[in-house]
């Protein structure tokens, strides 16, 4: 009991000192003060120091002057991710340079019967994949590519609302850190001034005898910098990042993707199915306009009027008449564009 207590209280020195960090960074802080702030020995702050260097965080340490996080340094780290969970033992977490895919890396260690809460992290991916067998955009240093395996144990159809409530948990989280306001575009990509920052691509893998998922991998991409060569000529008018390579700070890509955890623990939720709902509603880029839909290898043109309570568009055709669409995806006609 008292090692669970203990654990606790240094972990809440470990984010008091990292928050104390972050908003001075470029600025020296004494280890004195922060001692004094945190109510503890200035031996415990230079142990905490060194773990968040261990993590990943670039800190200055001088003697005389004490500590400063240096600029533009933006380290992924499992620990720094962590530090900012409101339930860090929820999670294994496994942080990677580079991968082919974090779904398909998640994908094996799900058939190897890894927890339910794995979460695999890249700083790059060399073969990453949106939907429809897409490429997605996965260079180093600049986004987060991270996948988080589930083992729901309920019915198929309850699992297929998935990629909407992670939608709202991504755009929930990136309001919150940035400041920003997203949209969502039917059914899981998240949108700032109408360009694509952020997608999302579930994969699951169903038992047909007993209609229930073996697992369920939630996989996200997000644009947080611009990439200093900028997007691919392809991407160039459908793509945008959250920030600027300018404004690179240390921990951003940590906090986001903690962030989305927190958020998914909240929207994640069967209880919380209406206020996702609500949410998703309210950040629908895609209500009132005319869309093309690939659905069921056709191209549709139509209305879009509503989401309805399994967050299925429901759409008006061209001869009048209105459909629910579960899958596929939707883009805005270019008229209006």
């Amino acid at each position: 009991m008292n090692d669970t207590i203990d654990n606790k209280y240094i972990n809440k020195i470990e984010i008091f000192v990292l928050k104390k960090l972050e908003s001075n960074t470029g600025e020296w802080i004494s280890g004195g003060i922060l001692a004094k702030q945190a109510g503890v020995s200035r031996n415990t702050i230079w142990r905490t120091i060194k773990k968040l260097q261990s993590a990943g965080y670039s800190i200055k340490s001088v003697t005389g002057r004490g500590y400063q996080l240096q600029h533009e340094q933006d380290q992924l780290s499992a620990e720094g991710i962590r530090l900012k969970l409101n339930n860090p033992d929820t999670y294994q977490i496994e942080v990677f340079d580079t991968l082919d895919s974090t779904n398909n890396a998640l994908k094996i260690k799900a058939r190897e019967k890894a927890a339910s809460g794995t979460l695999i992290v890249a700083n790059a991916q060399e073969n990453g994949r949106g939907r429809r067998g897409r490429d997605f955009f996965s260079p180093p240093g600049t986004g987060i590519y991270f996948s988080l395996l589930l083992r729901p144990n309920q019915d198929y159809n309850l699992s297929q609302k998935c990629p909407a409530l992670a939608a709202v948990a991504l755009a929930k989280a990136i309001d919150k850190i940035s400041g920003k306001n997203t949209g969502i575009k039917w059914v899981n990509d998240v949108y700032i001034d109408n360009k694509k920052v952020a997608g999302i691509l579930s994969e699951a893998e169903l038992d047909f005898e007993t209609r229930t998922i073996s697992y369920l991998v939630i996989g996200v991409g997000v644009n947080v910098y611009q990439p200093k060569n900028d997007f691919p000529e392809e991407l160039a008018n459908t793509a945008a990042a959250i920030y600027s390579t300018a404004e690179k700070r240390p921990g951003l890509r940590n906090s986001i993707i903690a962030e989305f955890l927190n958020q998914w623990e909240i929207f994640g939720e069967s209880k919380s199915s209406e206020s996702a709902l609500e949410v998703f509603r309210e950040k629908s880029i895609l209500t009132n306009k005319v869309v093309d839909i690939w659905h069921n290898n056709k191209l549709l043109q139509a209305e879009v009027l509503d989401i309805d309570d399994e967050f299925e568009l429901m759409i008006k055709l061209k001869d009048g008449s209105i459909e629910t669409i579960n899958h596929g995806e939707a883009t805005l006609h270019k008229k209006s564009n």
